[in-house]
């Protein structure tokens, strides 16, 4: 099996100091170790250009410098024993890197993470991406990376949360800024479809959740002690579809937002949002809150429509008339 590492680097190299892509041809690519990309651009013809990685411990794609981009690839590989952390088992993290694209890639199962933050990221595009079949989180976002838009993925079978916002107290700052709209979060094994655990200046606008295996939520908004996480300050979850998330087992219904106490969540709003239930509990709240706003969501086949009776700083106005829910664009 052809390495073609020494090949990937070399014209890495030589597109960036020419300020040109690399184009991948179409065809299997192997690569045995990490593809660093410093400001350079990478580009294929689509899922017919493919980055297969044979060594699964070293099988990413780290991307850092100003500009940096990945399109039109496809990245899979040997398949990992089980799901694994490290940067280097995540198909691509993002060190650092400003004005970053990731664009119309397709990755097929990652022994971590399909992408993923690290070192305060910031001005960054992930858009129309197909993601199946990772080990962890599909897209993580995390290290205080900020300003970034999540348009137009496809996620399926995400081994942990499928567009993941999580601020760790250990970080430098919340992750903020995020923009997620337009994407299909579908059939998680683990993990909730979409989630901001910490985090600041959030908007889920929608998106379309359906169907999680573990039993939990389509959307979880949260405070976590037993992961150090901030508190959410300042989110909105607006038009989005959750269907048949959450179980009686797991106590999550298709939305929770709760605190474990350390510090109130701050300004919330789920609006008009289209909830369609099995049986399951339709949104659940609990813990300390400040001006979390439930307004308006269409509650359909639930065996609870809320969960959580009277908390102070919550408000909620059950659903009357109006557009609610996921428009395919």
């Amino acid at each position: 099996m052809a390495d073609n590492n020494a090949a990937i680097a070399a014209g890495l190299a030589a597109a960036k100091s020419r300020g040109v892509p690399l184009v991948i041809p179409t065809g299997q690519c192997n690569f045995s170790d990490i593809i660093r990309m410093d400001g350079v651009k990478l580009a294929g013809s689509g899922a017919s250009s493919v980055l297969y990685a044979t060594n699964w411990q070293r099988s990413a794609i780290f991307m850092s410098g100003a500009a940096p981009s990945v399109s039109n690839v496809k990245l899979t590989g040997v398949a990992a024993p089980s799901r694994q952390a490290p940067w280097e088992m995540t198909k691509i993290t993002i060190f650092g890197a400003t004005d970053f694209v990731i664009d119309r890639v397709t990755i097929e199962g990652s022994p971590a993470a399909g992408i993923q933050t690290a070192q305060k990221p910031a001005r960054g595009r992930i858009t129309n991406n197909v993601v199946r079949n990772t080990l962890a989180d599909s897209i993580h976002m995390t290290d205080g990376a900020s300003q970034i838009l999540v348009e137009g993925n496809l996620i399926e079978n995400a081994g942990d949360d499928g567009i993941a916002v999580v601020s760790y107290k250990y970080d430098s700052a919340r992750v903020n800024n995020i923009t997620a709209r337009n994407n299909v979060i579908r059939n998680n094994k683990w993990g909730r479809n979409m989630s901001v655990v910490g985090g600041s200046q959030v908007v889920y606008e929608n998106n379309l959740m359906q169907g999680n295996q573990a039993g939990y939520a389509c959307l979880y908004i949260a405070q976590e002690n037993s992961w150090n996480t901030y508190s959410v300050l300042d989110v909105q979850a607006h038009h989005n579809t959750l269907e048949n998330c959450g179980s009686l087992n797991t106590g999550h219904a298709a939305a929770m937002v709760f605190s474990d106490g350390a510090e109130a969540n701050n300004n919330i709003t789920l609006l008009s949002n289209d909830v369609i239930q099995n049986g399951q509990d339709g949104i659940r709240y609990f813990g300390t809150q400040t001006n979390v706003r439930l307004e308006q969501n269409r509650i359909a086949g639930a065996r609870t429509a809320y969960v959580g009776g009277t908390v102070s700083g919550v408000t909620v106005i059950p659903y009357t008339s109006g557009s609610v829910g996921y428009v395919a664009p």
